[in-house]
This record gives C-alpha cells, sequence and structure tokens, in this order.
C-alpha cells in the first residue's frame, strides 16, 4: 500500500461542506431522493445525483480500466441520506455528490491507510472530485466528492472523457471503452470458464465481439485502408487472446492482464498511418 505522501498534495483554495451554496438545493434532512439515480459501471452499482452519472460513470470506468483498480460491489456506494459522523452536518452524500470506493480497504481512519492506485487521485480531482484523503483531522480515503456547482458538470465531463478516451477520431470509438470496463470485472465470465472448461469458444466471441466493434468504429472514420488493417489487427489479437487465456488455465489474474493487453491494442492506439 503506498505511504500517504506518495499521493498528490491537497490543492489549496478549495471550499468543501457547500453544496447548498453551490446550487445543489437542501441536503440531509431533506434530501432529495426524485433527483438520485443509479449507474452500472466499473463492475460495480452506485446511486449519485442525476446531473453526476455521466460524471461518475467515466471515472469509476477509467478507474478501473486504466489503473487496474479492482472496485468491490459490497464495498463502494454513493447517495446515502445522512450526516456527517458524530456532526449534525449534512454529509456530501445526502446530496449524491460523494462516492466511497472500497471502503474496507480505504478506511475512515489515523493511521492512513489506503490501497488505491496513486494516478486515481490526480484523475478524480481534475474532474472536480476531493479526496478525503486530504482531510487533516482524519484521513478518509475510500470518499471523493463534488466540490463544485451544476453548471461546472458538463466541463467535467469533457475532461474526463480527454483524460481517459485516447482516441483522436471519432466519437463512436470512444464509447467502446463501456465494453472494455466489463469485460476487465471478468466476474462472470472466468466464473463461466472455470465452471464449463470444455466451452472456451465464449471468451473467443467475447473478445472477437470487440475486436468487431473497434473495426466498425475506426471504418466509421472515413479511412477504409487504416480500418482494414486494424481489423485484421483485431482479429490476431483476438486469436492471441483466446490461446493464451487457454494456456494460463483461465487464472483470474492472468486473463485480466491479458486482456487489458488486448483492449489497449485493439482500442488506446491511433489507426495506422
Amino acid at each position: 500500500m503506498p505511504p500517504r505522501d506518495a499521493y498528490m498534495k491537497r490543492p489549496h483554495g478549495v471550499s468543501l461542506d457547500r453544496a447548498q451554496q453551490n446550487g445543489w438545493g437542501p441536503g440531509w434532512p431533506n434530501c432529495q431522493k426524485s433527483k438520485i439515480v443509479e449507474l452500472s459501471a466499473g463492475g460495480v452499482k452506485v446511486s449519485v445525483r442525476r446531473e453526476l452519472a455521466e460524471l461518475v460513470g467515466l471515472l469509476l470506468t477509467a478507474t478501473v480500466v486504466l489503473h487496474r483498480y479492482r472496485l468491490k460491489a459490497h464495498a463502494t456506494g454513493g447517495y446515502n441520506c445522512r450526516s456527517i459522523r458524530n456532526k449534525n452536518t449534512p454529509s456530501n452524500h445526502s446530496w449524491g455528490l460523494a462516492v466511497d470506493l472500497n471502503w474496507n480497504d480505504n478506511p475512515f481512519q489515523k493511521p492512513f491507510k489506503s490501497d488505491l492506485p496513486v494516478e486515481v487521485i490526480p484523475l478524480w480531482w481534475n474532474c472536480g472530485f476531493y479526496w478525503g484523503g486530504w482531510y487533516s483531522t482524519k484521513p478518509d480515503p475510500m470518499h471523493f466528492e463534488y466540490v463544485f456547482t451544476p453548471a461546472d458538470v458538463p466541463r467535467h465531463v469533457r475532461k474526463a472523457k480527454e483524460l481517459i478516451m485516447p482516441f483522436r477520431d471519432d466519437g463512436d470509438a470512444r464509447a467502446l471503452i463501456f465494453r472494455v470496463e466489463g469485460l476487465l470485472a471478468m466476474r462472470e465470465t472466468i466464473d463461466n470458464h472455470v465452471n464449463n472448461p470444455h466451452e472456451p469458444n465464449k471468451l473467443t466471441a467475447v473478445v472477437n465481439a470487440i475486436a468487431m466493434d473497434a473495426k466498425g468504429a475506426r471504418a466509421s472514420a472515413g479511412d477504409a485502408a487504416a480500418a482494414a488493417r486494424l481489423a485484421a489487427e483485431s482479429a490476431r489479437a483476438a486469436q492471441t487472446a483466446a490461446e493464451a487465456a487457454q494456456a494460463a488455465v483461465l487464472d483470474p489474474a492472468a486473463l485480466e492482464a491479458l486482456l487489458e493487453r488486448v483492449v489497449r491494442r485493439v482500442l488506446a492506439e491511433p489507426p495506422p498511418a
């Protein structure tokens, strides 16, 4: 686990606990439950304010896909109509503006303890979320809270896309990353193959489907020659994935690492010149 001083330093001049002043309306005890939605991303389900759903989905996906941090469904959450612990002050969770990641591994305590990759903190902060690990009294490294206004959300969504989607051509390719995060979680697919070792075609089909989507997205950019070359490369990558997965005896860690390499190779690289 990284020491606290390995993480990004606390930004200065940030005003906390100003959700109502920032235009989000009332929090606890008058929570606005009708404005809360549930989203699925990064292998977990999280409830947040409707305006933040796309942004939080992008950040959860990036946390899993780009930084290889597995989120645990039983220890990750968002909206909770409550006050700050041991205080009569509304928690940011009561607005649906805060998300906790893997609270058992990133507990609210002294001494500081967290297994979050150090790169995750600037990712969330650059998109508007203040990290609880910066609290001076007692660090809360599970906690990320949005500290800006509703009007700031669109620019943070644009920033998230710039940071986590390294595509320089068409918008369709950007949507492909949402297919990828399901692969990287891999629990269901791995379980299927462990229970049915004589049916490896499911894995091959999944990876081939990603390759075909990549081909289609690149083709929509209008470069037929580049798309054709990418299609050939995608087919080779998919075949390599299927063979290596079987050779790895479907070890979950090996399979996840393998699929990430395939995904990065097929999706993240720019089209061939």
